[in-house]
């Protein structure tokens, strides 16, 4: 652990810098935050600092940039975390308010939100059920041996394959085929789909395999891929001036490797810092991450967070993240207690 006044001058470090972005000289240490200390003796702590890691200089007379280590202290010891304003909170309530019956607006309209509140980029999965429930399906003819299965799962997300026959079937035996085995299979999971013992047709037993091949795939992906939002303030950053680094970010966010780098990492509940070289992706190294899971653990979850320079605004950004996973996971519970209200299992 550090001592007192090297915590104050690490804080005041990396306040300053990542407000400004500029070095931080010990003659701003010294005269503008009340330390009640000699010049001398900040140069000596803030020398102390770069010894042991916290801090790196250019040269021995240049001001000091916050390190990994340092920004790690600063988040897990320093940090100030205060809560959303309440005209903030106030606002982004009503933005969801008016689209609290559009589901598949929540990601979208959280990731706008949390990308404009931080100014850098967002990051929204939508919540996903451990293991997927079916509410309903749907069969639409397209051609006579050729039909259209829609799967409708719990946490309302739809999904849709072709599905052929060996006969020619009609669209009002396809209505009849997907009512009965919407009303044997409503609210089921696949497992428990599998361990029916019905008495099925070709034709629904060909829908069954459909539809249980559909579950498993869905179930095997752990997280949607995410929804992205604000690229532009990242770039905007003084760090993503170089091409070459705002090329490399821009390949990880094309290939789809983010959501495979970043969601490993949150484990558990709570708000996820990482920081730098703490990324397992080589590209991100120069990035910092705030992100948190939400929904209802053991059920469905989702993440969300945000991503930016190392030379970030971290009180801010876990507030934000905090505040919108907790929104996002009232959302989601009160989704979840609609659909087991009588009369809403199909």
């Amino acid at each position: 652990m550090l001592s007192e006044r090297m915590e104050n001058i690490l804080r005041i470090i990396v306040g300053e810098y990542t407000s400004q972005g500029d070095p931080v000289s010990s003659k701003t240490i010294a005269r503008g935050h009340g330390l009640e200390i000699s010049p001398a003796t900040v140069r000596n702590e803030v020398a102390r600092l770069e010894e042991e890691g916290y801090i790196v200089r250019r040269h021995p007379s240049a001001g000091g940039i916050p390190s990994d280590k340092g920004y790690r202290y600063y988040v897990e010891f320093l940090i100030t975390e205060a809560e959303l304003p309440m005209d903030e909170r106030l606002m982004i309530s009503h933005l969801f308010h008016q689209v609290e019956r559009e589901h598949a607006e929540w990601t979208r309209l959280a990731a706008v939100l949390l990308a404009r509140m931080v100014r850098n980029l967002s990051i929204v999965t939508a919540a996903k059920a451990f293991e997927s429930q079916l509410k309903r399906l749907e069969l639409v003819a397209v051609q006579d041996f050729l039909a259209l299965l829609i799967l409708l799962l719990r946490e309302t997300r739809i999904q849709q394959q072709l599905v052929a026959f060996d006969e020619a079937i009609s669209q009002e035996e396809l209505t009849l085929v997907s009512n009965k085995l919407s009303a044997a299979f409503g609210g089921l999971t696949c497992s428990q789909i599998m361990a029916q013992r019905l008495e099925l047709s070709p034709v629904e037993k060909t829908v069954t395999r459909a539809l249980v091949h559909m579950m498993e795939a869905k179930d095997e992906q752990r997280y949607e891929e995410p929804q992205i939002e604000g690229l532009r303030h990242v770039f905007a950053q003084p760090e993503f001036a170089t091409s070459e680094r705002m090329l490399s970010l821009m390949e990880v966010l094309e290939s789809g490797r983010l959501a495979r780098f970043i969601l490993p990492q949150v484990v558990d509940e709570g708000v996820h810092v990482i920081i730098g070289a703490e990324n397992r992706e080589d590209a991100m190294r120069e990035c910092s991450i705030v992100v948190t899971q939400y929904g209802i653990p053991g059920e469905v979850s989702g993440v969300l967070g945000v991503l930016g320079p190392t030379r970030m605004r971290y009180g801010r950004a876990i507030s934000a993240v905090r505040y919108m996973g907790l929104l996002m996971s009232e959302l989601v519970a009160e989704l979840c207690r609609a659909d087991r209200r009588p009369g809403n299992q199909n």
